[in-house]
């Protein structure tokens, strides 16, 4: 089956892809790129792919918007804010993650008193800073309960400030990213009072879920076309890595992997571990997690008026449902 899918591309013609990453390898959310590199996917696939390492998700999303890569591996944010509204609509290829990287952590000097949102009324509540996707699903959380941004203080951090300050009391709670939230939670320095990288959290808190870290290309019908053999290859690659990782014991994909991106092997496994829930095991980008995700991103700050972007808007090309009806249920690994 993978021989035949690898013909197909070769013979449809599948031009090399340059692909713009917005993210490093140790960031789960972009292993699957990394990985299909690593494993030979692509290859396998039949297309060439060259990866460029964007220093930022805006940067990748710059690379899609100035034409020089063919697809942006980037923040669901960087998508919109980065590409839609300066002028290049986009189209999902591939969703990566479908609940965000972050935690509500409560200090544990502050646990008796801060039990659920309305008691952070009043409060010092750290964000890895604004923008950031930590912020923006707090500023969501605190919305649906009727809490307003004047209604505490929010104090901008670093990874580990946050976590120092957590520990000492200064901060009441914090959002805490990845890898963050777990060394806290290790730590001893706060404990979660809400835990959105879990997916079934995802979706109760915010209603679908919520696609941090997207690979999407031009919405531009006549690009698309022309480039429909390399995106669909691609698109397979992605998918066929993703149901790997999300079903497979983090050592056991360290061990495939080459000791160049694995790196420290127990901090992979322990990183791994915490995400591997998090993949969206077919890539695909629902009507409802776009939605839910649209909706969290609105939040962080007004869009320009004339910004109208909607789920059907994203949703993924024609050929990239047909690459995933043909893997099966079940894709073969990498």
């Amino acid at each position: 089956m993978i021989l035949a899918l690898a013909l197909s591309a070769l013979l449809a013609g599948a031009a090399p892809l340059a692909v713009s990453v917005g993210g490093l390898a140790e960031d789960p959310a972009y292993l699957p790129v990394h990985a299909a590199a690593a494993l030979g996917t692509f290859d396998a696939e039949g297309i060439t792919v060259t990866l460029r390492r964007a220093k930022h998700p805006a940067g990748a999303a710059d690379a899609l918007r100035e034409g020089t890569a063919a697809v942006a591996v980037t923040t669901a944010d960087q998508a919109v804010r980065g590409a839609w509204a300066r002028g290049t609509p986009v189209r999902v290829l591939v969703a990566h993650t479908r609940a965000p990287a972050v935690a509500l952590l409560v200090s544990v000097k502050h646990r008796d008193r801060v039990r659920r949102l309305e008691d952070l009324r009043g409060q010092r509540v750290g964000i890895p800073g604004p923008g950031t996707t930590g912020h923006l699903v707090l500023v969501t959380l605190l919305a649906r309960h009727r809490i307003g941004p004047a209604d505490l203080q929010l104090v901008s951090l670093g990874g580990t400030a946050l976590v120092s300050h957590l520990a000492g009391g200064d901060l009441a709670a914090a959002v805490l990213q990845e890898p963050w939230a777990t060394r806290a939670l290790e730590a001893g320095a706060g404990q979660a009072l809400l835990d959105v990288r879990r997916p079934e959290e995802t979706a109760r808190l915010l209603g679908g879920p919520f696609y941090e870290v997207l690979s999407v290309a031009r919405a531009d019908e006549k690009a698309l076309a022309e480039a429909e053999a390399g995106l669909a290859a691609y698109a397979r690659a992605l998918i066929r890595v993703q149901a790997w990782l999300a079903a497979t014991p983090a050592a056991a994909i360290a061990g495939r992997l080459p000791p160049g991106l694995v790196g420290d092997p127990d901090r992979f496994v322990a990183r791994l571990d915490g995400a591997r829930a998090a993949y969206v095991p077919d890539g695909h980008a629902t009507e409802a997690g776009l939605r839910a995700t649209l909706q969290v991103l609105r939040a962080g700050s007004p869009w320009p008026v004339t910004l109208k972007v909607s789920p059907e808007a994203l949703r993924e090309p024609a050929f990239v449902t047909a690459a995933r009806a043909a893997l099966g249920p079940t894709p073969p690994a990498p």
